[in-house]
């Protein structure tokens, strides 16, 4: 045996497949430790955004206005629609995309979100908008229902005039699909809503934005 060849053993074909199927391996973990959620979500090559909710405002939620009637709460939600992969630049309507539904969970900064008591229950709802692709909509949707002001904890602010308010926070989720139904990313966005008995002159329920 030459000197050299015990020095530099020479690797089997074996080792040496397995040792570029360990690099491929950790290559691919790392690539995909890299990947954004919104990118892992879904089969359709669209990403679902909302990016704007009541304009950035807090909601000022009135348990009941001065008539008696308990009305619902409406806020507008800005969407858009844009390619996971921006070189595609397909603008035909296979890139369009429709919203379904949603769901809207309330919490407090508390730590006290025991529905029914603390907050009011999480609801969910259907909905038909469509944000054709490269582009954005605005659509109004129902984030406080009737029902949640007829039970606690929000009836228990009724006849304080205001001088009870109530802080909570509506994390309100979408969910579309292409319209050669693929499914998007699931988008998410938060409102804080400040509920009381506000003192008002209303008659009837604000008209939906």
């Amino acid at each position: 045996m030459l000197a050299e060849d015990s020095m530099f053993p020479i690797r089997s074909e074996k080792n040496v497949m397995r040792a570029k199927a360990m690099v491929f391996a950790l290559g691919a973990l790392a690539a995909s430790a890299c990947v954004p959620d919104w990118a892992r979500q879904g089969d359709s090559p669209e990403i679902l955004l909302m990016t704007g909710i009541n304009n950035g405002a807090p909601l000022d939620s009135d348990v009941r206005i001065s008539s008696g009637t308990v009305c619902p709460d409406f806020v507008s939600l800005r969407v858009e629609n844009h390619q996971k992969n921006p070189l595609n630049t397909d603008a035909s309507f296979r890139a369009d995309i429709v919203i379904e539904r949603y769901g809207v969970r309330y919490f407090r900064s508390d730590g006290r979100n025991t529905e029914g008591v603390d907050v009011p229950y999480a609801i969910s709802g259907n909905v038909a908008q469509e944000v054709q692709a490269g582009s954005s909509a605005t659509l109004s949707l129902e984030v406080v229902r009737r029902q949640a002001k007829l039970e606690p904890p929000l009836k228990n602010l009724i006849d304080f005039g205001g001088g009870q308010v109530v802080t909570m926070f509506a994390e309100v989720t979408i969910h579309a699909r292409s319209t050669v139904n693929q499914t998007t990313n699931a988008a998410t966005a938060r409102l804080q809503i400040d509920f009381a008995d506000f003192a008002d002159t209303l008659t009837a329920c604000p008209a939906a934005q």
